[in-house]
């Protein structure tokens, strides 16, 4: 690297000697520091997509599996050789309603984002659900190619969300009670 007083630059460097009749060489070189500062973007974004506490999987039009995260993997007990190539039904539990799936490839289809819960099943059998916002990838030129999903696991918030509310529903009825042994 260069350092001028303002930024870093990198620069791309040959030297080639003149010939055995000639002393010298010929020293060629080409600013790369755009392409170095793309390779960073790339790394951090790549490590980003990684280290992400969500699940992560990008898939192609056809719906087989190019890519999924250390969560992905964590969450559904899958190995990444076991998933790259597959659809993602693999995860169906059967206990989503088949309208959402319909809903979801008519809006994927359309080029718009999803969003939505999926009743899914681990490798081990246990079944999950799951909040996720699936969205398009496109090129610089509008073409969608593939479609990125990233997914949440809210088992435990929809067994909380349950638990309360059956606690509400009781407090209401012991209130109703009460209220008629009063009057």
């Amino acid at each position: 690297p260069c350092h001028a007083p303002d930024r870093q630059r990198w620069f791309s460097m040959s030297v080639t000697p003149l010939g055995s009749t000639r002393q010298g060489v010929v020293i060629a070189h080409i600013d790369i520091t755009p392409r170095i500062q793309a390779e960073e973007q790339l790394r951090k974004l790549s490590m980003a997509v990684e280290q992400s506490p969500e699940s992560i999987v990008i898939t192609d039009l056809l719906a087989r599996i190019a890519y999924v995260n250390g969560a992905f993997l964590r969450q559904t007990g899958y190995s990444q050789k076991e998933l790259i190539g597959q659809n993602p039904r693999l995860l169906q539990s059967g206990k989503t309603p088949r309208e959402t799936y319909a809903a979801l490839w008519a809006t994927l289809l359309a080029g718009n984002t999803w969003k939505g819960e999926l009743y899914n099943r681990r490798k081990d059998g246990s079944d999950y659900v799951e909040f996720a916002i699936i969205t398009p990838i496109r090129q610089p030129d509008g073409e969608v190619t593939h479609y990125v999903a990233v997914k949440e696991d809210v088992t435990e918030r929809k067994r909380m969300g349950t638990e309360l509310d059956s606690y509400r529903d009781h407090l209401e009825q012991l209130v109703a009670d009460r209220t008629v042994e009063l009057e």
